[in-house]
C-alpha cells in the first residue's frame, strides 16, 4: 500500500487572507514534511482561470516540488492534455523527469469545462481523439531517435525531441477517466487508472470493472489501483470533520456541484445532482476518509476490500485550511493510519 498526498491545488477563496504566494510556500514546507515522514508521492491539480487562482501550470510546480525533494515520487493529477500542444509538452515533461531524476509520474485527462477550452481557444469537441493523437506523439516522442507522425489534428515531420526523459522508456502515463471511452485509454495508453473523489465508491466499482474489461482487451496490467479521496485525521472524528468540513464543502458544493451541469455529479444515494444547493457534507459523506485514525483505517481497509486499491492519494489540505492544522493531520496519519498498511 502506497499513500500520495494531494492533489495541491493551490486555491485561495473569498476571505481566506492568504496570497498564492504563500500557498505555494506551503505546499513546497508541506512536500519536504510528506518525504520526511513517510509519504510516497505528492500530486497536483491543474484547472484555468478560476477566480480563486487553482494552479493553472503544473509542470512548473512540479519542478520546484522535485527541486525541494530527494525520495518522494511528483505526479500530476491531472495534466489536462488536449489545452496543451503536444511537442512543447513532450520537451517539458522529459526536462521534468530529468530535473527529478525520473520521480515523476504523468497523470492526464481530458478535463471539460468549457471556459478552459474557449480561454485556450481549443476547440472543446474532439478533445478525446486530440488526446489519443497527443498521446501518441508523447511516446514517440520520449522514445524514438526522431519521428514522423500524420493524423487528424497534429502532424510531424522528421522531428527530434530532445532531451530524452530519465525514466525507460518514459515516466508513467496514469489517466484519469470516469467515462467508458476515458476508461477504454486508460487501458490503451496508460499504466494505471486513476479514480476521482468526485465519485461514490458503488460508481468506481463500475469504473473498475470497465478498466479490467478494457485491460484484458488490451493484454495489458495495471501498474497500480490509484484512488483520491479527500482525507483528514483528527484525535476524534468530531474534531477531524469540524476542521475539514468548510473546505470539503468549497471542493464538492462550489466545485464539483457548479459543474454538474457539464459533469454529472452524484450524491451518496445514486441520485443525479441537479442543484449545487442541495451538495451537503452528510450527502457526499461516504466520498471521505474523515476522522480519527481507527475510523481511517476501518474505511482505508474498505477501499482495498471493495476495489483492490493499493494507492491511496490523500487531498489533506483544502481551500482556505489553516497550514499548522494541515501538518498536524500530515504527521498523525503518517504515525498512526499508515503503519497498518505499510508494515
Amino acid at each position: 500500500m502506497k499513500f500520495g498526498l494531494g492533489p495541491f491545488s493551490m486555491q485561495s477563496p473569498p476571505g481566506s487572507g492568504k496570497s498564492h504566494a504563500e500557498l505555494y510556500r506551503e505546499m513546497l514546507a508541506q512536500v519536504v514534511v510528506a518525504e520526511e515522514i513517510g509519504f510516497d508521492s505528492a500530486w497536483l491539480v491543474e484547472h484555468h482561470f478560476m477566480a480563486d487562482g487553482m494552479c493553472p501550470s503544473l509542470l512548473v510546480t512540479a519542478s520546484a516540488m522535485a527541486a525541494r525533494t530527494s525520495r518522494l515520487i511528483i505526479g500530476t493529477s491531472m495534466y489536462l492534455l488536449p489545452l496543451h500542444r503536444p511537442v512543447q509538452t513532450a520537451e517539458d515533461v522529459a526536462v521534468l523527469d530529468n530535473i527529478a531524476n525520473g520521480r515523476f509520474i504523468f497523470g492526464v485527462a481530458t478535463g471539460y469545462r468549457p471556459e478552459e477550452y474557449a480561454g485556450y481557444q481549443e476547440q472543446r469537441t474532439g478533445r478525446e481523439s486530440r488526446m489519443e493523437e497527443e498521446l501518441e506523439v508523447l511516446v514517440k516522442s520520449w522514445t524514438t531517435e526522431s519521428f514522423s507522425f500524420s493524423g487528424q489534428h497534429y502532424q510531424v515531420e522528421n522531428l527530434s525531441v530532445m532531451p530524452k526523459p530519465h525514466q525507460k522508456p518514459h515516466p508513467p502515463i496514469w489517466v484519469g477517466a470516469s467515462t467508458r471511452g476515458g476508461v477504454r485509454r486508460a487501458a490503451q495508453w496508460g499504466s494505471a487508472l486513476v479514480a476521482s473523489p468526485r465519485h461514490h465508491i458503488n460508481e468506481l466499482k463500475t469504473h473498475y470493472s470497465w478498466y479490467h474489461q478494457q485491460l484484458q482487451r488490451f493484454n495489458k496490467t495495471a501498474t497500480a489501483t490509484p484512488v483520491i479521496r479527500e482525507v483528514y485525521v483528527a484525535e476524534t472524528t468530531q474534531q477531524a470533520e469540524d476542521e475539514a468540513r468548510d473546505g470539503i464543502m468549497y471542493i464538492h458544493g462550489g466545485m464539483y456541484g457548479k459543474w454538474a451541469n457539464v459533469r454529472p455529479l452524484r450524491d451518496d444515494q445514486g441520485r443525479l445532482v441537479e442543484n449545487p444547493a442541495t451538495v451537503t457534507f452528510d450527502s457526499h459523506r461516504e466520498r471521505f476518509i474523515i476522522g480519527n485514525p481507527d475510523h481511517c483505517v476501518r474505511e482505508i481497509e474498505r477501499y482495498q476490500r471493495e476495489l483492490g486499491m493499493d494507492y491511496l492519494i490523500c487531498w489533506m489540505h483544502y481551500p482556505g485550511a489553516d497550514h499548522q492544522k494541515t501538518l498536524r493531520a500530515m504527521r498523525l496519519f503518517a504515525k498512526e493510519v499508515m503503519p497498518h498498511f505499510t508494515r
